[in-house]
């Protein structure tokens, strides 16, 4: 067995980090829990005087508290037992015997193909145990409490081909990833922090051309929107807003489940207007026309643009302090790894995955930074929405509707959604809008 060095600053910070996110999520989601017991059967004072809000009748409340619940009885168990699981992979030295294993397959890592062999075996046997673990937590949640509330049409045979393709897809994404990161790292090892973030950024400009066209269609039908009222008033917002994209697609999502949505993807001449088969019949024209129009207010006021903006200086900084932390001969001798300071630089995607271990254990810490831009976003495309539509209340109704539909909480306590919601709670995305529903756009 390898010897873990529990000393180590790099473990002593994993272990911190694991422990204090583990306890951070389990206090939040008791609150939930706790707020839901107390006023689960209460309607949002906002939404009283809304007629559509009749929806949440006490049989809807009680069933959202139900599910909600179901939800959170079913998380502890996985959540304990994986972080457990990510305890005990590191404590018993799990990591480098693999690698040990790994290596008298592939040789030492040292060439481009021996280091794209070792890394590639080693990452997929590391992703095996978290892997085997979610499936019986999959399988209650998709084939016992989505079924018993009614959002689950998932078969068996279904469930088992989406797997296999999502193994697939994932194989092939990783193989190409990890060649390009070896590629980097054995022909720059200095610079790889770099080149390798740019790699990452490009991939993701890649996967939005590559997914609609060629992995989405894997797993879904998508059909144009056939013509009528629909189709004519959602054009006629594109071509207001020069949004140019090649249609207004209908994806079969009541195949898997009734849960709705609606959103964009791609890029460039690749971009579509996806709306779930399950929104279409839940909302009226008007509504649809809202939710669209919140979705072009994302697109208009260039939210994912500057996302990206924001995020690239932070993954470049990011990436410079794993390449800092893979240089250290401790970070690898902390974990277990017989590692010396001259055979650093032929190991480096080890320590890139030691590295991303530790940032990752902490990362929860940063969860409220990062969902309040997120809300405030929401926000601002909600406005946008109802100028372009001159119909606030349109989106309110649809707002409520989807959110009956959804069997999502009316009212999570405060910190809860800081914290976890990237989307601002049903009851102040209603308080904001409603007010305006009276103003002459």
């Amino acid at each position: 067995m390898n010897r873990i060095d529990f000393y180590n600053a790099f473990i002593i910070v994993f272990l911190t980090g694991t422990i204090v996110s583990f306890l951070i999520n389990q206090f939040l989601e008791w609150i939930d829990f706790r707020e839901r017991c107390r006023s689960g059967g209460e309607i949002p004072s906002v939404l009283k005087n809304i007629p559509e809000s009749s929806c949440f009748d006490s049989e809807k409340l009680r069933k959202i508290c139900a599910y909600e619940n179901a939800k959170y009885f079913a998380w502890i168990p996985s959540s304990v037992l994986g972080t457990a699981l990510s305890l005990a992979l590191v404590c018993t030295g799990f990591y480098p015997w693999l690698f040990n294993v790994v290596c008298r397959i592939t040789g030492t890592p040292g060439s481009f193909v021996s280091s794209y062999a070792c890394a590639f075996l080693f990452m997929v046997f590391c992703s095996i145990p978290e892997s085997i673990l979610s499936i019986p937590f999959d399988l209650y949640r998709e084939f016992r409490i989505e079924k018993k509330f009614g959002f689950s049409n998932m078969t068996f045979r279904l469930w088992i081909l989406d797997g296999i393709k999502n193994l697939i897809v994932s194989l092939v994404m990783s193989a190409v990833l990890i060649a390009a990161m070896i590629a980097v790292l054995t022909g720059f090892p200095k610079l790889w922090w770099i080149l390798i973030t740019c790699v990452m950024f490009a991939f993701t400009l890649i996967m939005q051309v590559v997914y609609p066209l060629v992995i989405a269609p894997l797993f879904n039908k998508f059909v144009p929107l056939e013509d009528g009222e629909l189709k004519s008033r959602i054009t006629s917002l594109m071509e207001q807003l020069g949004f140019k994209s090649t249609g207004i697609f209908v994806v079969d999502a009541s195949k898997r489940s009734g849960h709705s949505n609606a959103y964009f993807t791609g890029i460039g001449k690749s971009k579509r207007v996806v709306l779930y088969d399950t929104l279409v019949k839940q909302l009226t024209t008007d509504e649809l026309v809202a939710v669209l129009g919140h979705e072009f207010g994302h697109y208009k006021l260039h939210h994912i643009v500057r996302r990206i903006c924001i995020m690239l200086p932070v993954e470049f900084l990011l990436m410079f302090l794993l390449y800092v932390f893979s240089q250290t001969t401790a970070l690898y001798t902390g974990f277990g790894f017989a590692v010396a300071q001259q055979q650093v630089q032929s190991v480096q995607f080890i320590g890139l995955f030691l590295s991303s271990l530790v940032a990752g254990s902490v990362q929860e810490i940063l969860s409220p930074l990062m969902h309040l831009g997120s809300r405030r976003d929401e926000y601002a495309a909600d406005a946008f929405s109802a100028r372009l539509t001159k119909n606030p209340h349109a989106l309110v109704t649809a707002l409520i509707k989807l959110n009956s539909e959804n069997l999502s909480e009316l009212l999570p306590p405060k910190l809860y959604v800081i914290w976890n919601y990237s989307h601002p709670a049903l009851s102040e995305r209603v308080s904001v809008l409603e007010p305006s529903a009276g103003k002459n756009f």
